[in-house]
């Protein structure tokens, strides 16, 4: 850092300040996106297990035997 002036404590408040508000937009972006798309994934989460049960009780039914 030779050559280049010390950060002052109101350049990194306002340095934090920036990615904090940054960060609130980004989160609230995913968020809307999400409750756009929950619907699908818990669907497709149920489907996956149904799928693996199904497997399981047919894996379990044919070891009885």
């Amino acid at each position: 850092m030779a050559g280049s002036e010390p950060t002052t404590l109101a350049r990194r408040m306002l340095s934090f300040c920036f990615a904090v508000l940054v960060s609130v937009i980004l989160l609230t972006l995913a968020l809307e996106l999400l409750a756009q798309i929950w619907g699908w994934i818990a669907l497709i989460a149920v489907l996956a297990s149904g799928v693996w049960l199904a497997v399981k009780v047919r894996q379990w039914r044919s070891q009885k035997w």
